[in-house]
């Protein structure tokens, strides 16, 4: 009987030269990627995408002004050669900005959304007076008597204030970092003075009464309890209370100091 011979089918191997591009197919990739490359350099250095306008959205005019003097050197410049995070950097630097985002928006205009620093208080150092803002960061100098709507955190003569640095006095730092508890609630208008001593927050308002909130923790509660309490006190010079202790919010105490802080 005569054998049979199975013969099986052969696996087709992996061709790897299937897959390497042609040479015609490099020169076309290279060609483009120089067209790529050629048209880049041409925008960094010709006016195609110079730089016209610099618009900057939510600022008031006055920092928007400052601002735009200050990115005046980008005026010109190739939007391609611009960089988004340097423009930042610079911005950022200003006293009073405390964010900004940059883009470029082609074909010619630099754009800049800010986030202006928010003044919450007036250092009083000697005779002079700087904006401070709710970080502990100084903005600017200002003349004395401004913003009387402000209250006043007042500092060791020795104290060294720069514009756009930060507080390092610790009291002063914390009863400014205080006041951002309270931006918006139209309370700060009605304080005259935030003292920061031993770690404890105390606001004296115009009336002449002193608001005592110890530890700056709870401090919304504590300004929440204080308006509600007020309308009820006589003012100090009327013979009402001259404190209002909120250290501990759930028991709020009233009363009269035979020695006056001043």
């Amino acid at each position: 009987m005569a054998e049979r011979v199975l013969t099986l089918p052969r696996k087709r191997g992996f061709d790897v030269l299937s897959f390497v591009p042609s040479g015609q197919s490099l020169l076309i990739a290279l060609a483009v990627v120089s067209v790529a490359f050629g048209l880049y350099g041409v925008a960094r250095e010709t006016s195609l995408f110079a730089v016209r306008a610099i618009v900057v959205e939510g600022a008031p005019p006055g920092i928007a002004a400052e601002m735009s003097g200050a990115l005046r050197s980008y005026q010109g410049r190739s939007l391609v050669a611009v960089s988004a995070g340097a423009v930042e950097q610079r911005v950022d630097a200003l006293p009073v900005v405390r964010s900004a985002i940059v883009d470029r928006a082609f074909p010619h205009s630099l754009r800049v959304r800010v986030v202006p620093e928010q003044p919450v208080a007036v250092l009083r150092r000697g005779p002079d007076s700087w904006l401070v803002s709710a970080r502990g960061r100084v903005i600017r100098t200002i003349e004395r008597g401004a913003s009387p709507s402000l209250p006043r955190i007042w500092l060791p003569a020795a104290t060294d204030l720069q514009a756009g640095a930060f507080l390092v006095d610790a009291p002063g730092a914390l009863a400014a970092r205080s006041l951002a508890a309270l931006v918006g609630s139209g309370f700060p208008e009605r304080i005259s003075f935030v003292r920061a001593l031993d770690g404890e927050i105390t606001l004296g308002l115009r009336g002449g009464l002193e608001i005592q909130l110890g530890p700056p923790v709870d401090l919304r509660l504590k300004i929440a309890i204080a308006r509600g309490i007020l309308p009820l006190l006589a003012l100090p010079r009327n013979g009402g209370p001259d404190y209002l202790d909120l250290t501990v919010p759930e028991r709020p105490v009233a009363g009269r100091n035979p020695q006056p802080s001043g």
